[in-house]
């Protein structure tokens, strides 16, 4: 990238309603960053994040004001593209429009500010905070939380499962207002990503015959409806298949077992939309359609995630309790009223 084009940040520019303004100066410090990072960042990949950022400045505003609070301008400095991955193409959710996106970004870290002290977001934004060890008398299991690093575009949190002081396992999400799901719901819990990681398959078969026969998805689902708990959230979505942010028509059998295959087993309905919905706590399926000789081992599983979920959310009153409030209905305008973007 030339340096022309970073001198040229705070040069006026045209709106979409055709109004000249200049780009936010909040946004020049991660921009000349980015610039530097030619190993992740090509000229002609960061020519287009900076071309829909100055294009669309009016909505950014309130992502300038979001990185000026400490954790995330440091976030900022640390990663530069933490600023700007809401303006890649396919961030969260295939088909997301750029308001979409940056209202998701925004509000997720919002909330993370509102609800979270300083200490524990700075640990989460650079590195995994340890929510629950589960104790076992040959391996250690741990859940942690952390900011999503080799695909942050993919979920902005990450749960993971650890076999022995290694991820092997991960589900990541974002706390995003109702209205980018069309759901009626003030904000939601958004899932976009579940996945094993490469060469675990001995340690993922492990924590499930440990663990009470949970697999890891259904194991870090129940983490997470805790951090729901937390944040007084009734209400997840997840992402279809095809609605994935790196799906790939080649290895659709694939995403179609790791997403609509693990929700439908769930229970989860559909929407047409292309997300699964479910409130918090996920209903159980009723016992009376669970085959006889494997209903004690069904309320055993069932036990055993209720305690993760209890665990995560304690974890997380010693900070912050947990909210009692009735949120009332959010709609586009909680982030700006969506116009149209390019």
């Amino acid at each position: 990238m030339g340096p022309r084009m970073i001198a040229n940040v705070n040069s006026p520019v045209t709106r979409n309603d055709g109004q000249t303004t200049t780009a936010p100066g909040g946004l020049l410090g991660p921009i000349s960053a980015l610039a530097r990072e030619k190993k992740t960042w090509s000229p002609a990949l960061l020519a287009g994040v900076l071309w829909r950022a100055l294009t669309n400045i009016g909505t950014l505003q309130e992502v300038v004001q979001l990185l000026k609070l400490q954790p995330f301008a440091e976030a900022a400095r640390f990663s530069p593209r933490f600023a700007f991955k809401y303006l890649t193409n396919d961030y969260l959710v295939r088909g997301f429009t750029m308001t979409e996106r940056v209202c998701c970004f925004v509000h997720h870290y919002r909330r993370l500010h509102e609800v979270l002290p300083d200490r524990l977001l700075r640990q989460a934004l650079r590195g995994d905070v340890t929510l629950h060890e589960i104790p076992d008398c040959e391996n250690r299991f741990t859940l942690s939380m952390g900011y999503s690093r080799a695909y942050d575009k993919e979920g902005e949190l990450s749960l993971n499962l650890h076999v022995d002081g290694q991820i092997v396992f991960l589900l990541s999400f974002t706390i995003v207002p109702g209205w980018v799901v069309k759901s009626e719901a003030a904000e939601i819990l958004l899932i976009t990503r579940i996945q094993g990681m490469k060469g675990t398959s001995r340690q993922i078969h492990l924590a499930t015959k440990v663990l009470h026969e949970v697999g890891p998805g259904a194991l870090l689902l129940a983490a997470l409806q805790g951090i729901a708990m937390v944040f007084g959230i009734g209400e997840l979505a997840a992402v279809s298949a095809t609605r994935q942010s790196s799906y790939n028509k080649e290895l659709a059998a694939t995403f179609q077992t790791a997403y609509d295959d693990f929700f439908a087993e769930l229970g989860i309905p559909r929407c047409p939309a292309g997300f699964f919905f479910s409130p918090v706590p996920v209903e159980d399926k009723p016992l009376a359609c669970i085959k006889q000789g494997h209903k004690l081992r069904t309320r055993e599983k069932r036990t055993f995630k209720q305690q993760i979920q209890l665990a995560c959310a304690g974890f997380f009153e010693e900070f912050a309790p947990v909210s009692s409030h009735e949120l009332e209905p959010a709609g586009p305008g909680d982030c700006q009223q969506p116009v149209p973007l390019t």
